[in-house]
């Protein structure tokens, strides 16, 4: 949770580029909870940097977790099996 607590600050601080070091290094030791927070935080601070490609990884990792998450809508599309009508 720390390390979650020091990404959010680095962003609101304006240091994405410096946030998305801080997943990139902690994502492969976290928790499959602390794994999903991590991503997405990436992914703000992947948009929040400018760097599309790295937001569409997080986009695309996070949509086999959850892919009606509307963070990720602007990346991946839809697969018909994801509606849930």
């Amino acid at each position: 949770m720390e390390t979650l607590l020091k990404v959010a600050q680095l962003r609101v601080q304006g240091k994405p580029d410096e946030a998305l070091a801080h997943v990139d290094a902690e994502l492969q030791t976290a928790g499959a909870g602390e794994r999903f927070l991590l991503m997405l935080q990436g992914l703000y601070a992947a948009e929040e940097a400018s760097n599309e490609a790295k937001a569409r990884g997080y986009a695309t990792d996070l949509a086999d977790i959850d892919p009606g998450l509307l963070s990720i809508q602007p990346y991946v599309a839809l697969r018909p099996e994801d509606l849930k009508l």
